[in-house]
């Protein structure tokens, strides 16, 4: 009986010191690795995608907001204007992406290479003829329209008479519509046209640098 007592005792004052230990063994480090549940990451809806499109494309970070618009809706070259309001959207925004860097977006499947670029303006130009048709006679509409228009030769004196029309009428509310019209207006030796829309350009945008550019030769006679 003595000996199965002094063994119960023995077990007692192991137990006691083991548990006092644990915290003191935590304390210099140890940690218990136990497996550990990491959510997975929430897929990105289409509708937040579009967003964010909308504010790279406000944000002049062209092809990053082209590259959204794609990544929302893969097949967007061959989609049908104005079937789904959110792929119209879509392809407005991947239109002026498309026209505000000259037909090219670095890294985005299927608009980035040099031999697409012809191809890329005309649909943009599509695109936007569509757009503007289902909202007639809409100034931000026409605007986007005039503007796709300038960047292609052929379409210049239709671009021209658009944004030009919009200006007289004090309804072009866009400032990259305003450095499309400088650009006609300067490439018709219009000067004094030219600086007006330039100031307006200026007034629209905090990167003038960026949007509001003409050739040199214009901008040197500024003065």
């Amino acid at each position: 009986m003595r000996k199965e007592f002094i063994f119960l005792g023995t077990f007692a004052v192991m137990a006691i010191a083991a548990a006092a230990a644990a915290p003191e063994a935590r304390a210099c480090g140890f940690v218990d690795y136990g497996p550990v549940n990491v959510p997975a990451p929430k897929p990105i809806s289409v509708s937040d995608r579009i967003v964010m499109a909308e504010r790279h494309l406000d944000a002049e970070r062209l092809a990053e907001a082209g590259a959204q618009a794609v990544a929302a809706y893969p097949h967007l070259r061959t989609t049908t204007v104005g079937t789904s309001p959110l792929e119209t959207r879509a392809a407005r925004i991947l239109a002026l992406a498309l026209v505000r860097s000259n037909g090219l977006l670095a890294g985005v499947p299927g608009f980035s290479a040099e031999n697409e670029r012809t191809i890329n303006l005309e649909w943009s130009v599509a695109v936007l003829r569509l757009v503007s048709a289902a909202r007639p006679n809409e100034p931000v509409a026409l605007a986007d329209l005039g503007e796709a228009l300038s960047a292609l030769s052929k379409y210049e004196t239709q671009g021209f008479d658009v944004l030009s029309g919009l200006a007289d009428r004090d309804l072009l509310g866009s400032a990259h519509a305003y450095a499309a019209l400088a650009r006609l207006r300067a490439s018709r030796g219009q000067r004094n046209e030219t600086r007006t829309a330039l100031e307006r350009c200026e007034k629209m945008t905090r990167a003038p640098g960026v949007v509001c550019n003409v050739p040199a030769a214009v901008l040197a006679s500024r003065g």
